[in-house]
């Protein structure tokens, strides 16, 4: 039986169109920077062959870590896609 892989496409790019002040544009960096250190204490994993220009694969075994972040791509290990539940 092969274990569920729970993916996030995140993008390397920040969405920084509300900033107004430079006090927005650190707390979107914050924001995202504290989001990464929560997925890396989770156990989430940065796929290295998901890398590219503009965004990144995160991925997890996890079902209810994935449910958590907002995880929203299903493969299996073998790469079938599976159908969300």
């Amino acid at each position: 039986m092969s274990q569920i892989r729970y993916e996030h496409v995140h993008p390397n790019k920040l969405d920084t169109t509300s900033a107004r002040t430079i006090a927005d544009f650190i707390r979107i960096h914050e924001d995202n920077m504290l989001r990464l250190k929560r997925w890396e204490a989770k156990g989430i994993q940065l796929d290295p062959h998901g890398v590219g220009n503009g965004y990144a694969i995160f991925y997890t075994y996890e079902e209810q870590v994935a449910r958590e972040e907002g995880f929203e791509r299903i493969r299996t290990e073998s790469g079938n896609p599976l159908p969300l539940r």
